[in-house]
């Protein structure tokens, strides 16, 4: 499962469907149930076939970010921490997080975040951006998919946009 906003969903749905994913579900809005935090949030599978829910505790989650030069991604498998989430802010958290990590383990080429932040703080998003998560999620759902290795958090994904974002 991939969370995300309306407008990411499509740019997500084209680049599922660029690389072979043919069938996509749709997952019906939250807000629809009464959700017990604990148990997972359920959601709803429509298609082929009837409506079912499904606790998304059972399956991995990618967590996208927009951070306007680039984007980033968590990944959650079941059983993994969680706690996380709970962040009030968790576009900023996310972006400081990746910051921190990055600094600590001398990876290169994260300059670019640093920069934005005081933007990503500001609330500010960027199409160019939410293009290159939906690329990445994809990416990594079809490695989810057939098996392969994927970061798990702690670890995570970061890309800068080959692009110049338009700011919205």
């Amino acid at each position: 499962m991939i969370m995300g906003s309306e407008k990411f969903l499509n740019y997500l749905r084209e680049e599922l469907s660029q690389i072979g994913f043919n069938e996509i579900l749709n997952i019906s809005a939250i807000n629809d149930y009464n959700i017990d935090e604990k148990r997972g949030i359920l959601i709803e599978f429509t298609g082929n076939g009837p409506s079912q829910l499904v606790d998304v505790s059972d399956i991995p989650i990618i967590y996208p970010f927009d951070f306007i030069s680039g984007a980033g991604a968590f990944v959650l498998f079941p059983g993994d921490d969680r706690k996380w989430l709970e962040k009030s802010d968790l576009r900023v958290w996310a972006a400081e997080y990746m910051l921190g990590y990055s600094a600590f383990w001398k990876i290169p080429g994260c300059d670019w975040l640093h920069e934005v932040l005081p933007a990503i703080k500001d609330g500010k998003t960027s199409d160019t951006a939410q293009k290159t998560a939906a690329y990445m999620c994809a990416r990594i759902a079809a490695n989810i998919a057939v098996d392969h290795d994927v970061k798990r958090f702690p670890r995570f994904y970061l890309a800068e946009s080959t692009l110049n974002p338009q700011l919205q």
